[in-house]
């Protein structure tokens, strides 16, 4: 018997948010043949590892950490008990709910759902795992990304945590927890954990939190982890980590060693391109790993697109399900070139952290005639009723041109407020109309309001 062989328009490598909604909207919108192609779970990391279940455990956490803070409101509330095994099912009922269907809803729009890997092993040539060949005319990789360790003596091998272990593997909380990195997913887990019960110590190598983020916005955010309880080493370099009997030994230089019962590594991210022969499919790498991509992010691979954490350039769902619609439309025949420049994200903590566009460091790289305006958010009304008073919004122009270059907010329902400042660089409102519209108070988006206020006082508005 030969070997089976499957012809499809477009094949999809990956299940997860971006790849399902390449495969959906192809469907959708055309008659060509889809296949798509999941060696692990439809949905994804997101789904599955990464967005919802942390931020089902986020909600826990901050109902925990309010029923002990409430007191100062003159509600009393005795004793606060986390049931960890009921946080973690509670998380495995939302994603059933989220993923629960399968592969149903794809069938049912005529796609092809490959439960299994498939590799790319040439021009327009995939198999799968059963050896399956598979004939593609046009070929999308969204095979995401994958957590790494940095090469720290003693770690490989050993049974760290990365995000899919900090959510799935503990069936108690640990009495005490290192985080190395002080990214988005350090943080929040940091925060979740110390306020589930841990003993949490963050070791960052750079000289501040959240280093990817404003400098402002990290230092604004320090003193709320301080006051946590959550011990914090910046600018510490770790030379080697040792688990034995149960516990973690970590070595830093020049510094005393740090000792808990788990580990997590928040460090970084990888593409899953392993096992691809992309070098006989002509798709070419960057020197960071990633392929690269036109601006309709073709490869340089005949008809090959990549899509998602794949790309690396930012890996946000938000930024997928955007890179997913370039990629369809491209192929159905309306290209568009793909644009960052008004990309939010957001750090899920509390308070939240949030941003849009430049910091004012990368601002200031590119050359700008930078003007900032910073407002902190103690001095918001509507932040005091709710005794949430740490944070600040910070506004990056350029002060010759008046361009609203980024946003940058830490504080309650941030990742809401920030939308306020993408659409302001959406759209190229004036800064100074952005300070004339009326906010409703007491609201915290009034401090976005001043700080666009106070930047309009700070720049060179050019001539009409």
């Amino acid at each position: 018997m030969g070997v089976a062989l499957e012809r499809f328009d477009v094949f999809v490598v990956g299940g997860g948010g971006t790849g399902s909604e390449v495969a959906l909207s192809l469907a959708k919108r055309s008659d060509l043949r889809v296949g798509l192609a999941e060696r692990d779970k439809l949905g994804g990391e997101c789904n599955h590892y990464g967005c919802i279940p942390t931020k089902v455990m986020l909600r826990s956490e901050r109902g925990a950490e309010s029923a002990r803070d409430v007191s100062r409101f003159g509600v009393h509330v005795q004793g606060v008990h986390v049931d960890f095994p009921a946080v973690i099912e509670r998380a495995r009922r939302i994603i059933q709910q989220q993923s629960g269907a399968g592969a149903r809803p794809f069938e049912e729009l005529g796609v092809t759902v490959v439960p299994q890997e498939v590799r790319l092993v040439g021009p327009h040539r995939l198999e799968a795992a059963d050896g399956t060949q598979i004939e593609a005319h046009r070929i999308v990789l969204a095979t995401g990304t994958e957590a790494i360790a940095p090469p720290l003596d003693g770690l490989e091998g050993t049974p760290y945590w990365t995000n899919k272990e900090a959510i799935w593997s503990p069936t108690e909380i640990p009495e005490s927890l290192l985080v190395l990195g002080s990214g988005a997913i350090g943080i929040e887990f940091a925060q979740m954990y110390a306020r589930f019960g841990s003993r949490v110590t963050i070791v960052e190598s750079e000289d501040r939190i959240l280093p990817s983020e404003d400098a402002d916005a990290g230092a604004a955010f320090l003193p709320v982890l301080e006051k946590e309880g959550i011990q914090v080493r910046v600018g510490a370099q770790a030379t080697r980590a040792e688990h034995s009997e149960g516990a973690w030994v970590m070595e830093l230089e020049g510094r005393d060693p740090l000792t808990a019962a788990e580990l997590l590594v928040a460090t970084g991210r990888r593409p899953c391109l392993a096992g691809h022969d992309l070098e006989a499919a002509g798709v070419e790498l960057d020197g960071r790993g990633y392929p690269v991509a036109d601006e309709t992010l073709r490869t340089t691979g005949e008809r090959i697109w990549a899509a998602g954490d794949a790309t690396g350039e930012l890996l946000f769902t938000h930024v997928g399900d955007y890179e997913a619609r370039v990629v369809w439309g491209d192929i159905l025949g309306s290209p568009r070139p793909r644009d960052y420049r008004v990309i939010p994200r957001v750090t899920f903590c509390e308070p939240e952290v949030a941003s849009v566009g430049l910091t004012e460091e990368k601002a200031r790289d590119a050359g700008r005639d930078v003007a900032t305006s910073v407002v902190a958010m103690e001095d918001n009304e509507r932040a005091l009723i709710e005794g949430q008073t740490h944070g600040m919004v910070k506004l990056v122009a350029d002060r010759r041109t008046g361009d609203l270059l980024g946003g940058h907010i830490v504080g309650e329902t941030a990742g809401d407020m920030i939308h306020e400042v993408a659409a302001a660089m959406t759209s190229r409102v004036p800064i100074s109309a952005m300070g004339d519209m009326v906010h409703a108070y007491p609201t915290l988006s009034e401090s976005v309001k001043w700080a666009f206020i106070r930047l309009a006082e700070g720049y060179d508005a050019p001539d009409p």
